[in-house]
């Protein structure tokens, strides 16, 4: 399992790839808790939508804050 947090300003996306499936919820960075938009389908759908987030200015955090941990675990 992998994870990643793409942000922009306090909003963010948390990536989480399960081998061939992931899922992808939009969180608030400052409180850590999910703004209830989730999307789970296959990798390549995901990595799609995360090319435009890009394009939207959002950027891959590089470290994952330890508080994140049960969040990516549920």
């Amino acid at each position: 399992m992998e994870s990643f947090i793409y942000a922009k300003g306090n909003d963010g996306y948390l990536v989480t790839i399960r081998q061939d499936f992931a899922e992808m919820t939009k969180v608030d960075l400052e409180r850590q808790v999910s703004k209830y938009i989730r999307l789970e389908a296959p990798v390549d759908h995901i990595r799609s939508s995360v090319k435009k987030l890009v394009n939207q200015g959002y950027k891959l955090c590089n470290q994952l804050d330890l508080g994140w941990e049960s969040f990516v675990k549920s």
